[in-house]
């Protein structure tokens, strides 16, 4: 799976569960959006998805909540995001990363893919699919580690001016 597709997932996990993540720091939608420097309409719609989210509002948001982890030890926000979308997206990694499916579509994956899940023997002599084994695989830690460092990056750069153009460039139509 390509990384920009990863990504993209990864953000879309973030924004089906920004409302709970939200409730859970303790934050009215008025609250986020001054925190952001947006329009509560903007957070409004991006909660409910009428808006898709992009690559630099995620990192927006995830250094706003990474703060509020860190300012406030609030140990139950950071366990609520990685339950709800850190976890998730990395077991699909982990996930893509046992099986390639080929481009037969014999219609044996999802029996190659439970026996590959299980350790199975049977799963490197399956029609259709190439084990994992052979190959140095691609590290999920490295997809979730670029994700979280671009968010800690962000968390840093987020005080005083520097907080200011990151949210003008972040939502640039937004009125303040």
């Amino acid at each position: 799976m390509a990384t920009a597709e990863l990504e993209q997932r990864w953000i879309d996990k973030f924004q089906e569960n920004l409302g709970i993540i939200r409730k859970v720091a303790g934050w009215t939608t008025q609250e986020l959006a001054d925190e952001l420097g947006v329009a509560r309409q903007t957070v409004s719609n991006l909660e409910t998805g009428k808006s898709p989210m992009t690559k630099m509002q995620y990192l927006a948001l995830r250094t706003v909540f990474n703060t509020e982890i860190a300012s406030r030890e609030n140990r139950d926000l950071a366990k609520v995001i990685k339950t709800l979308v850190d976890d998730p997206i990395e077991q699909m990694i982990d996930d893509s990363e046992r099986t390639i499916p080929s481009t037969k579509g014999n219609g044996d994956e999802a029996a190659v893919g439970r026996a590959t899940a299980s350790g199975s023997d049977d799963a490197a002599k399956a029609p259709g699919l190439v084990s994992q084994a052979g190959r140095k695989p691609r590290s999920k830690r490295s997809l979730s580690m670029t994700m979280q460092m671009l968010a800690v990056i962000t968390g840093a750069l987020a005080s005083g001016t520097a907080a200011g153009l990151i949210t003008y460039l972040m939502f640039p139509g937004e009125k303040r």
